[in-house]
């Protein structure tokens, strides 16, 4: 996607954080000492994060990459499906056909009559499970089921923000 379709999504969003009220305090002194709002702030400092539709320049982004990988859940990252679904860009297709899989589970006339198509994506998940489980070998094997949960949560987060319509 170029700038000019990004440009076209820009739309307010609600996302929800959790800080102390000296932090609010805080942050609204430093937003206001410079003329900004905490949202022109925060705007500024993600767009530099994730080199996103507008940035500061390339020092901001390096500087934002820099205290990134500083912090502790970029230095001592949990190893997740999430992660890895993400690494290689399959979080919409294994989210896909997880739930393909559910609903011949749950049905399984539907399941007896399409096999084939039931074993593939069992067989989709199944193999990107493993080299998942293969990737972080010394650690206790997770359960397919808690890690797709977790994913399908954030998933679900991710739509509702991304989807979100402005209020009148």
């Amino acid at each position: 996607m170029g700038q000019h379709e990004e440009i076209e999504t820009i739309r307010e969003r609600k996302i929800n954080l959790k800080l102390s009220d000296a932090d609010i305090k805080r942050i609204y002194e430093k937003a206001g000492s410079v003329g900004l709002t905490v949202s022109e702030l925060l705007e500024n400092f993600i767009g530099d994060l994730v080199h996103g539709t507008y940035s500061n320049g390339s020092d901001e982004r390096m500087y934002a990459e820099n205290w990134f990988d500083r912090c502790w859940f970029a230095m001592f990252p949990e190893n997740t499906f999430l992660q890895y679904l993400i690494n290689f860009d399959i979080v919409e297709d294994i989210i896909e056909d997880w739930n393909e899989l559910k609903y011949y589970e749950q049905n399984a006339e539907e399941q007896e009559n399409d096999r084939d198509i039931y074993e593939e994506i069992k067989e989709r998940i199944d193999e990107n499970f493993s080299d998942f489980i293969e990737q972080i070998k010394c650690q206790e094997k997770p359960k397919i089921e808690d890690e797709m949960e977790k994913i399908i949560k954030w998933w679900n987060e991710y739509q509702q923000i991304k989807n979100e319509q402005l209020q009148p």
